[in-house]
């Protein structure tokens, strides 16, 4: 007995401390992110750093609000665009996360409820898809885009998003209703709900992990994108926040502290999202895995 507890104990210590090394792998690099926002750029080039309450100050933040200073003479342009970067990006991240939710419910829900011909060549088609490069599509799309003068627009990122992330939501769906008995869609259509009410008020609220689910993961592959967006993209109409924190890097040098900054602001939005609904999260992802 005195052996089997010091083995469970050991076990426990051990599993501790792997959680350990993986939380300080995950955290030390947006923690040095964080800390390098707060810093001079004199500072962060010394080496070793220095770090201290010396070194410490809020002038990199309030240069995004206000690009002027010392701590403006290096990015300033792209301090300035930063904020309605971050307004593009959420704009273009929300447009494909509605967008996948409106197309993705419907294609999911009938994968999972109906039968036809062609239904399964279709479904490992949308799942091919996720496998193609995004380099190797760049030019058939700019090509497309630029015929139907979207160039330079969030509706031509949010129709690339769209095409990124919807074999997702649908598989994810599909599989969230398949889980779904059809017993409450029929006690809905017996007590007199049409077929679009049985679905507002039935089997959305039933889905909503999923909805949840789908709707993040279509967002945070809109605001992370950076590839498309740079070649879509050429004014600050629709640049969005990825390409707009790469300008800090210029030929002569790099605002290391500035980019920092717009890197800890860029972060926040998806960050807040995702810690208000992780409990969805988990549970949609969960959920689509196990049932189908």
């Amino acid at each position: 007995m005195r052996a089997t507890r010091v083995q469970s104990r050991s076990h426990t210590i051990m599993l501790m401390g792997c959680g350990l090394l993986v939380t300080l792998y995950v955290l030390a690099p947006f923690s040095w992110l964080v800390l390098t926002s707060f810093m001079h750029e004199t500072d962060v080039l010394s080496v070793p750093p220095k770090i201290g309450w010396d070194s410490f100050t809020i002038g990199n933040y309030l240069t995004f609000i206000h690009a002027s200073g010392i701590e403006a003479v290096v990015g300033s342009r792209a301090a300035e665009n930063t904020l309605p970067g971050i307004f593009n990006s959420l704009v273009a991240a929300t447009a494909t996360a509605a967008l996948n939710l409106i197309l993705g419910t419907l294609a999911g829900y009938s994968f999972a409820r109906l039968r036809f011909p062609g239904q399964m060549p279709l479904l490992l088609m949308y799942l091919g898809s996720r496998m193609v490069p995004g380099i190797a599509l760049i030019v058939p799309l700019y090509l497309t885009i630029r015929t139907f003068h979207l160039l330079d627009n969030l509706a031509a990122l949010a129709i690339t998003y769209l095409t990124l992330t919807l074999p997702f939501t649908i598989w994810l769906m599909k599989n969230y209703f398949q889980g779904i008995a059809r017993s409450l869609e029929e006690a809905a259509l017996v007590d007199g709900c049409t077929w679009a009410q049985m679905l507002w008020k039935i089997l959305i609220p039933v889905a909503a992990p999923g909805l949840a689910a789908a709707a993040i993961f279509a967002f945070m592959t809109a605001w992370n994108d950076y590839l498309f967006a740079v070649i879509l993209t050429t004014t600050m109409a629709s640049k969005t926040v990825p390409v707009v924190v790469a300008g800090f890097v210029t030929d002569v040098t790099t605002a290391r502290t500035l980019m920092a900054t717009g890197g800890v602001l860029a972060v926040l939005p998806p960050l807040l999202l995702a810690l208000m609904c992780q409990r969805m999260i988990v549970q949609g992802l969960t959920s689509g895995a196990v049932k189908g």
